[in-house]
């Protein structure tokens, strides 16, 4: 039973990776569970052993990938309070990451536009962090998800220019300014929390 399940676990592994492959190459919409099957080396009756649709095995590659990413940026952000370093930390480094795993990009933007539960699980911790910078009067905003929605468009832009070139950290700290600029910083202001941000790093 042990050598059973391992074996099923590796091969749902498989095709997670090959999905988030797939998806990298030819992007959410166009990639296939035929794409998935092959790109696994597995016939594709063996994807619905594991996966009742593309839905299902992109959101699973999604909070993987998510999961690993948050735990990252919690490392990061640990000790820091002021709302709008957080928000200038955790967007640099998000930047920073995606663009570095350019395959967990597609994914993460990929399921973020096609999985609305994904998507609000997702804004949970940057809505988090806008609260706080409310609350610590640093933001002049209602909180509101299509706020949220404008920051990580934003964020997302960032993302996808430095996937077609190489990494720009000036164009990462033009997007923070504009994000806390979006959330009522004056440009002055918006500034200094990125020159604060630059030197907890």
């Amino acid at each position: 039973m042990t050598a059973g399940r391992g074996k099923r676990e590796r091969t749902r592994s498989a095709l997670l990776d090959a999905a988030v492959e797939v998806v990298a190459e030819k992007g959410v919409e166009a990639a296939k569970i035929s794409d998935i099957t092959t790109a696994a080396g597995l016939a594709n009756g063996t994807f619905y052993n594991h996966f009742n649709d593309k839905d299902e095995i992109l959101r699973e590659a999604a909070y993987g990938i998510a999961f690993e990413v948050v735990r990252r940026l919690d490392a990061e952000m640990e000790g820091i309070d002021d709302a709008a370093i957080r928000v200038v930390t955790a967007t640099t480094r998000f930047v920073s990451i995606l663009t570095a795993e350019r395959d967990w990009s597609a994914v993460l933007l990929g399921g973020a536009d096609r999985l609305p539960d994904f998507r609000e699980d997702l804004y949970r911790y940057l809505r988090s962090d806008l609260e706080r910078g409310v609350a610590q009067k640093k933001f002049d905003v209602e909180v509101t998800t299509f706020l949220i929605d404008q920051v990580v468009a934003l964020i997302a832009v960032a993302v996808r220019a430095q996937l077609h070139t190489a990494p720009d950290p000036r164009l990462t700290r033009e997007v923070c300014g504009s994000v806390l600029r979006l959330l009522g910083m004056t440009p002055s202001k918006a500034a200094r929390a990125i020159e604060a941000a630059s030197r907890q790093g």
